[in-house]
């Protein structure tokens, strides 16, 4: 597995990683007049200092005084105290959501736990190689709402409160000088997406927010960089999941064999589709259906259909 920092513009990089496997998340780091802001950290705290020497390779030693948090997934967050003199920003609504996340020491017994289950299976196959020793999760230091803009050096950047979606609370960074939005788990390329937040229709909401700021250049939180089609893309596939999976919500079809049908004509080539039971499962949600499923009830659901 390889990542790159990749510069965007003259004041801009992207931290990219070549795989859609779970835990590997891109960041990016906007660095002007000798300080930078930070969009996100990664799953540990060796993959956090390996991007950020290379950050302060790129930067020529610019100091980070801002870490803006996409969301409180360990993937994104749990390099944080690497950073313990920059202020830490992300949305009321993510930072409220923060005490229902699953910890270090919990992923780590349950992906070591060798039981013979369906989640803890799943758990060791995917989180198994990850070493979590020596975190201690970082929240913010500051909250937003709706939107604010800042200044990083010389540069201008806008904090986008998306609400829940993926999460939540979703963030959103976009550069409206050079047409860049930093979307965080909004966006996925090469795998499909995953809905923690209990409503597939919020994640086509926060989709449509990320296309009115007519940026052109988007860093998905997991894949490749995106072209402004490939979001117009990716909204579509959302929607078409959601229009047959409120279908058969409305049948009264039972959420495991929904999952299923929709796995099996929406799966496609694109990594991970046993996360369309988390779409399914929003989607009904959506509908009333059923209530929203806890955490762990999703990934049992998702390890089930895999």
């Amino acid at each position: 597995m390889n990542s790159a920092l990749r510069q965007l513009s003259a004041t801009t990089w992207a931290w990219v990683q070549d795989s859609t496997d779970w835990g590997f998340s891109n960041a990016g780091v906007v660095s002007s007049q000798g300080v930078s802001l930070l969009f996100d950290t990664q799953f540990t705290l060796d993959a956090t200092r390996a991007m950020l020497r290379e950050i302060d390779e790129a930067t020529a030693g610019s100091a980070i005084r801002t870490v803006v948090t996409s969301h409180q997934n360990g993937d994104h967050s749990w390099g944080n105290q690497l950073l313990p003199e920059a202020e830490i920003i992300t949305s009321r609504a993510s930072a409220e959501h923060m005490c229902h996340e699953i910890t270090p020491e919990q992923l780590t017994a349950l992906s070591h736990a060798k039981g013979v289950d369906s989640t803890s299976r799943y758990a060791a196959r995917h989180f198994g190689n990850f070493d979590f020793s020596g975190i201690t999760v970082t929240g913010p230091t500051r909250t937003f709402t709706a939107r604010e803009e800042m200044t990083v050096g010389g540069v201008t950047v806008e904090l986008i409160d998306l609400g829940p979606g993926h999460s939540a609370g979703d963030v959103a960074l976009h550069l409206p000088q050079d047409g860049i939005v930093f979307a965080g788990d909004v966006l996925f390329q090469g795998g499909h997406m995953i809905v923690w937040s209990g409503s597939l229709a919020a994640c086509v909401e926060s989709v449509d927010a990320l296309l009115a700021t007519e940026a052109d250049v988007f860093v998905p939180g997991h894949g490749q960089l995106m072209e402004r089609a490939e979001v117009v893309d990716f909204r579509g596939y959302l929607t078409d999941v959601q229009e047959a999976a409120v279908a058969y919500a409305q049948d009264g079809l039972p959420l495991d064999r929904a999952a299923a049908r929709v796995h099996a004509e929406f799966a496609g080539s694109l990594a991970h589709p046993e996360r369309l039971f988390t779409a399914t499962a929003g989607a009904y949600a959506d509908t009333g259906a059923l209530g929203a499923l806890q955490t762990l009830e999703l990934v049992k659901g998702m390890a089930d259909l895999a």
